[in-house]
């Protein structure tokens, strides 16, 4: 994988603008900033020990001073998995994680590291952006491309395919005001979110772990996370981890809808040699399926559509979404035929599709019993956990999802026992939380004088704690 010298322009100053407004999270210093703002930025760092004013103290808490711990560890439980950005900032916010190169030990069937080509890369430090906009899908690189996580490992069973294991050093940054990546996996490349290492900005150094828990030899967490990691780790959870379904594979089920699909968006891996043509041939690709797509959604039949260029779409593909919409035209009413959810069910395939496993009882209790084995073995419990239930949008079979809630819940209180809070917040049920209401003790890293000032923003409620809502 090719390599440069660019590494992250996350700064103090970047730091200092994200407390002054309570809508970011530590933008990096752009080129594209007012020199007159960058100017006063930069005064503000040459004071940082020397300042009287305690706004610029605050502000100048470098991300490993200061942090709040809380006294017993939360569990944050929602339905749909990208909600969880909503309590992970304000932890952030709250400073019981610190803003930059947190890990994030991600137990799930799927990575979550989907890149949205619809958001910008600045939207990164726009929280109600994030918030509103993320999907379950795509939550967890937006927080990698700000700084949030500088690690990602991903825990999945050997029936997920859609990552080979392995580990994974790379550079997120944008292109073009979009996130991307320089990591030629054929995960990033479907959405063309791959690019050449040269043409990353603001680009941060990112590591991603795919094990497998269910291994014959099962994975070590002690040589997993390091000491450094055990400070700062989010353990996530999605319920779907110990058994999950493909809820596409019902779409249109009587024409066999996705497996003709799957045919359609079929696409070559790609080398590290071809990855930036693949990626751009699988853009323009998508492009034009959509377009087809979109064609059929509004007009209800291919008459007057202009035929694709057969470089992007061969006349075999083409012939393939005549022979589908053939079919579902024999099973279904017009009406009851959406385009466009089709062509969002043929974007799940892409070379490995999504998993579909619905374990048998005995298969879950081996997955809960591996599950808590690892945990035993962590070196250090995680500052938080959240949990994602995934049984709206049925990944996790909502005959199991309960059942599953609490054995999981269980093993979580029986690992970490009085360390973990007795009652978890169901955001699912709208359960009111406030994290500056959790008993904390304060943890104070640093020099003398910069202790000092952490100890007036705690009496005083940090300013970053604006960000979370009273």
């Amino acid at each position: 994988m090719a390599t440069n010298n660019k590494t992250s322009s996350l700064t103090t100053p970047g730091i200092v603008a994200a407390v002054e407004n309570a809508e970011t999270l530590g933008k990096p210093e752009s080129s594209d900033e007012p020199v007159a703002k960058r100017a006063r930025l930069e005064d503000c760092k040459e004071e940082t020990v020397t300042t009287t004013d305690e706004s610029q103290q605050d502000a100048l808490i470098t991300s490993t001073v200061g942090l709040r711990r809380f006294k017993r560890i939360p569990i944050f439980i929602v339905d749909y998995h990208n909600d969880v950005l909503e309590f992970i900032y304000r932890c952030l916010a709250s400073r019981h994680l610190p803003l930059e190169n947190n890990t994030l030990l991600h137990f799930d069937s799927h990575p979550d590291m989907v890149i949205s080509r619809e958001i910008p890369a600045s939207a990164a430090y726009d929280k109600e952006t994030m918030l509103g906009e993320l999907s379950i899908e795509n939550w967890i690189m937006p927080a990698c491309y700000a700084g949030h996580f500088n690690r990602v490992i991903w825990m999945k069973n050997s029936w997920c395919k859609q990552m080979p294991v392995g580990k994974y050093n790379f550079k997120v940054g944008h292109r073009g005001n979009k996130i991307s990546v320089d990591c030629p996996l054929d995960y990033f490349i479907p959405e063309g979110n791959y690019c050449e290492t040269s043409e990353l900005e603001q680009a941060r150094d990112l590591e991603l772990q795919v094990l497998n828990n269910d291994a014959e030899r099962p994975p070590d967490p002690k040589l997993i996370l390091a000491a450094d990691d055990c400070l700062n780790y989010i353990l996530d959870i999605d319920l779907d981890f110990f058994s999950t379904s493909n809820p596409f594979l019902e779409i249109y089920e009587d024409a066999n809808c996705y497996e003709q699909l799957s045919e359609i968006f079929h696409f070559e891996s790609a080398t590290e040699s071809n990855a930036s043509g693949t990626t751009e041939k699988r853009k323009q690709q998508l492009e034009v399926l959509k377009r087809i797509f979109e064609h059929l959604e509004e007009k209800r039949t291919f008459q007057d559509m202009t035929k694709p260029d057969t470089n992007i779409v061969s006349e075999e593909t083409f012939k393939k979404i005549e022979n589908l919409a053939d079919s579902l035209q024999k099973c279904y009413a017009d009406d009851e035929i959406d385009w466009l959810v089709i062509f969002d069910s043929g974007s799940t395939t892409d070379t490995n599709g999504l998993p579909h496993h619905i374990s048998t009882d005995a298969e879950l209790e081996l997955y809960y019993q591996q599950f808590k084995q690892f945990l035993i073995q962590l070196p250090h419990p995680p500052v938080l956990i959240t949990m994602a239930c995934s049984a709206e949008d049925d990944y996790c079979p909502r005959n199991q999802v309960n059942c599953i809630q609490e054995r999981v819940v269980k093993i979580l209180q029986e690992v970490f026992q009085e360390k973990v809070h007795e009652k978890p917040i169901l955001h699912y049920m709208d359960d009111e939380w406030d994290v500056m209401q959790f008993d904390t003790i304060h943890s104070f890293v640093g020099d003398c004088d910069r202790v000092q000032g952490t100890a007036k923003q705690v009496s005083q409620g940090y300013k970053f704690s604006e960000w979370v809502d009273h």
